[in-house]
């Protein structure tokens, strides 16, 4: 049966109970499920060269055998099979690939196959995502045929753009815009489209980027002069929503207050995905009158987990990947020093309150065997009685500190900041690199840079000539660039200049040397305050 006939002919609880009956499994079963999984693709991927290069003449015969014998990996070493596509190297033959960015763009895209397998395990988890968007409480939802769809996800070759071709055979949906339609439009006039479509029909459930829904949610309006709409942009509105705007415009004009976009939408699910969802999901649900549900997932993991009924922590899906996890502590030392070999733990080693960088294999025939994907969590809570739930919560955290993401759009590395700079012929001596958040809580990159120049107003302007360049890096290597500016409304680079030899007397003084990417946001205030130190002293702020 169809999803749609299953809503038809099943109970709720049969229908919650098939796709979301992984929330029912007590540790020991999900990890029974997770070794018995792995185990199937230990065999598959012993058949074929991909796999060969990491077990040799013999697969692993044990979980323990498995996570002893085999390395930790990065896509370097899958590499010159995946760019290529050599499909007869890998366990099970690909349906279609997915890519995404590899390092901020500096080498060519990452790709991912996709096995017939693995996407009947995301149609199959994206389905039990949606039943719980639109879940207030256990074995209770509410999804309707012909629900209309506000899609402003990232289209494909990115690994959200999937849902769209999964849902369809499963379930109708209308599109906002049409798909048909959508895939002529660049992702900005999509979003922009969409929205303007949905205040004129109405939407059912809205699915998209955290940072972009937030930014059209901050910004919604309908009617001009604070309080009135013209007959120009009532054309077309359908009854109900006409209705709904003129009660929410009346209502606004007599208490004084913005029309928010739960006053004009009646949401049944509401789901967001981005790498920052955590800063905005309280405003967000304070403004659409519905709390959203947080998906996780990747081009290589693909969807990764999804949260309860309870919208309060990401749970993994069992059959999605093999996860393993890097402590924190051990991570920053592997950053340190790359020789270093962190021990993982496994989903019923956990500590709560702990984080992790996530290390993945994945199954159904995928082609990643314990690769540091390069994604934080931090374990909220490894049980909670009270809604049954036995396995362990996460909330994500942000990228491996070596690595800036900003609002999902772009990851920036300081190989790529050295290569703009290198081929800029800017006269940078030194710089730090951090991810900071403005007012509105939009991540940006913020440079605090050194020039060797001879006065502070050369400084200046080779400040605005640096940024310039690093702007030309983004649109050049990163097809998202613009759309961040104009949907987001944020420049994502703000640069700080700093004296000649500032960094470095600042980590003479507190005998430690500083990562130039990503530094402590404490060393940074503490290194604000040494330079205005030595700036009313008079000294020279060199070591």
């Amino acid at each position: 049966m169809r999803f749609e006939e299953k809503l038809k002919n099943l109970s709720q609880r049969e229908v919650w109970e098939e796709y979301c009956g992984f929330l029912e499994l007590n540790i020991d079963e999900y990890m029974q499920m997770q070794t018995r999984l792995l185990m199937e693709q230990i065999d598959l991927m012993s058949r074929c060269a991909l796999g060969k290069r990491f077990f040799a003449e013999q697969p692993p015969k044990t979980l323990e055998e498995f996570r002893a014998r085999v390395p930790l990996t990065r896509f370097d070493d899958y590499a010159d099979i995946l760019l290529v596509k050599r499909e007869e190297a890998l366990p099970a033959p690909p349906v279609l690939w997915l890519s995404t960015t590899w390092e901020g763009g500096d080498r060519p895209f990452k790709c991912a196959p996709y096995t017939e397998g693995m996407l009947d395990t995301y149609r199959r988890n994206i389905l039990a995502a949606m039943i719980l968007s639109t879940s207030r409480e256990k074995y209770s939802f509410r999804i309707r045929n012909n629900a209309k769809v506000l899609f402003s996800l990232a289209p494909l070759p990115y690994a959200t753009g999937l849902f769209p071709g999964l849902v369809d055979p499963e379930i109708k949906i209308r599109f906002l815009p049409p798909l048909r339609e959508a895939h002529k439009l660049s992702f900005s006039e999509r979003c922009k489209k969409g929205f303007k479509m949905s205040l004129k029909s109405g939407m059912n459930q809205f699915y998209g980027m955290t940072s972009i829904i937030y930014n059209m949610s901050k910004s919604f309006s309908f009617g001009s002069g604070g309080g009135s709409a013209s007959l120009k942009e009532l054309a077309g509105v359908s009854p109900v929503m006409l209705y709904r705007l003129l009660k929410a415009l009346y209502e606004s004009k007599r208490d004084g207050k913005p029309v928010r976009p739960g006053d004009v939408f009646k949401l049944d699910g509401f789901v967001c995905v981005g790498t920052d969802t955590a800063l905005y999901k309280d405003e967000l649900e304070e403004m659409w009158g519905i709390r959203p549900l947080e998906v996780a997932g990747g081009t290589e993991p693909c969807l990764l987990g999804t949260e309860t009924w309870k919208k309060d922590g990401l749970v993994f899906f069992p059959d999605n990947c093999f996860y393993e996890f890097i402590p924190e502590a051990d991570m920053l030392r592997s950053i340190e020093d790359p020789a270093y070999i962190p021990p993982t733990y496994l989903m019923n080693e956990l500590q709560a309150g702990e984080k992790y960088e996530l290390v993945l294999t994945t199954l159904r025939g995928g082609a990643f065997l314990r690769y540091r994907v390069g994604d934080v969590y931090r374990c909220l809570r490894t049980a909670k009685p009270a809604d049954g739930l036995d396995i362990p919560q996460f909330e994500y955290v942000d990228r491996v500190p070596n690595v800036i993401d900003i609002d999902g759009f772009t990851r920036i590395t300081n190989r790529e900041i050295d290569r703009v700079i290198e081929l800029s012929g800017l006269r940078v001596s030194d710089y730090l690199a951090a991810k900071e958040y403005d007012a509105d809580k939009h991540s940006y990159l913020h440079m605090y840079v050194e020039m060797d120049a001879q006065d502070e107003r050369s400084a200046i302007v080779e400040a605005e000539i640096f940024k310039e360049h690093l702007g030309v890096y983004f649109r050049y290597f990163d097809s998202d660039y613009n759309d961040l500016k104009r949907l987001i409304g944020v420049d994502p680079l703000v640069v700080t200049m700093l004296p000649p030899g500032t960094i470095r007397a600042f980590e003479h003084s507190c005998g430690r040397i500083l990562p130039r990417v990503n530094p402590k946001r404490s060393d940074l205030l503490d290194l604000e305050s040494f330079r205005k130190t030595a700036r009313r002293s008079g000294k020279e702020e060199r070591p």
